[in-house]
């Protein structure tokens, strides 16, 4: 196929009306419509479920985290040597 065929043959798909569907098929095309929308709410709610478990997943990790550094942290276990108790008095 040559560049004026294709030309010609795009014109004629441009200008061509488009045939409505048949009313046999309009039914079975209704089904299809709706087991679509089935499955795309299905996929909606799984994804949405693996976010929450995401989510879930995300805040147990940080807060085992944070728990586990701060059991081991010694900073506050005991208090700080104050100052007044530093000081000596000379005669």
């Amino acid at each position: 196929m040559n560049d004026q065929e294709l030309n010609h043959v795009l014109k004629l798909a441009m200008t061509a009306k488009a045939m409505p569907a048949p009313g046999s098929f309009e039914k079975e095309i209704m089904a299809r419509v709706r087991v679509d929308g089935g499955r795309a709410r299905r996929q909606r709610s799984f994804i949405c479920l693996l976010l929450l478990l995401a989510a879930a997943a995300g805040v147990l990790t940080a807060s085992v985290t944070g728990w586990s550094l701060a059991a081991r942290d010694t900073t506050h276990t005991t208090p700080p040597v104050m100052k007044l108790f530093r000081e000596t008095t000379t005669p």
